[in-house]
């Protein structure tokens, strides 16, 4: 089973790394994007089902040119794959809390094929590019992790740090990506038009308002984990490596 969860995890990583270098690819490629935008924020018109959405996609745009098309067919299979650490937590096969794996996988699943694949103006979000390389940035390192822990290699250093340090970072961004891609296609709830609303845009809007709690959940995770493997043990700064290194990973 050790050598089952190598792999799993192996596939993973490899996967991400090439959602990562598509995305980045196309961020590169992308001749007609630059530091100094060749449209004035005010100047672009992105699709959006609300005048917040439209406002702050038009600050974002002119900076981040769309990845879904170089992104989309790889994203998909490699996201849906993580529903399996849901079912390896609930078998017994990792050592996981169940809550913080079913919202982190939950979330990622319903953005991927609740909202990306059913609402075709996501594609052009600046805020779908943002949250691909916060996922991959983050996904990368933690099933390279993994992998080399159940191989039985040593972990580096270097990684075990960008494993429990870089979430600070990527964990806002990924999250905060993922609210406004949904908060996009929520529809126009100005003057009272609410009070149309499906059920689905409410059920969209209560996602978009507990993505806080949510994120405060992983966060304070994140850092518990943080103090346990990198965390002050006798006579050690945080963040100073670890004197038994075997002990602390």
């Amino acid at each position: 089973m050790k050598w089952y969860l190598a792999a799993f995890n192996a596939v993973s990583a490899v996967g991400w790394a090439y959602v990562l270098f598509l995305t980045a690819s196309a961020l590169l490629n992308e001749s007609s994007y630059s530091y100094l935008p060749l449209r004035f924020p005010w100047s672009f018109t992105p699709t959006a089902a609300n005048d917040v959405s439209r406002y702050l996609v038009s600050l974002v745009a002119p900076y981040v040119p769309p990845t879904h098309s170089a992104s989309w067919s790889v994203l998909a299979p490699v996201q849906s794959l993580a529903a399996l650490e849901v079912v390896h937590v609930l078998l017994g096969l990792v050592r996981s809390p169940l809550p913080t794996t079913v919202i982190q996988v939950s979330s990622r699943l319903i953005l991927v094929w609740g909202i990306v694949a059913r609402f075709p103006s996501t594609h052009i979000n600046p805020f779908y590019t943002t949250m691909l390389l916060a996922w991959s940035f983050t996904e990368v390192i933690r099933y390279s992790y993994y992998v080399l822990s159940l191989a039985g290699v040593p972990v580096p250093y270097w990684l075990t740090w960008l494993r429990y340090t870089t979430f600070y970072i990527l964990y806002p961004v990924g999250a905060g990506s993922e609210a406004l891609v949904m908060l996009s296609t929520i529809p126009e709830w100005k003057h009272g038009r609410y009070a149309n609303w499906s059920q689905e845009a409410w059920a969209k809007a209560a996602m978009v308002l507990i993505w806080i709690p949510g994120l405060c959940i992983m966060y304070l995770h994140m850092m518990q984990m943080r103090n346990k493997v990198l965390g002050k043990g006798k006579g050690q700064k945080l963040g100073e490596k670890p004197k038994n290194r075997a002990k602390a990973e």
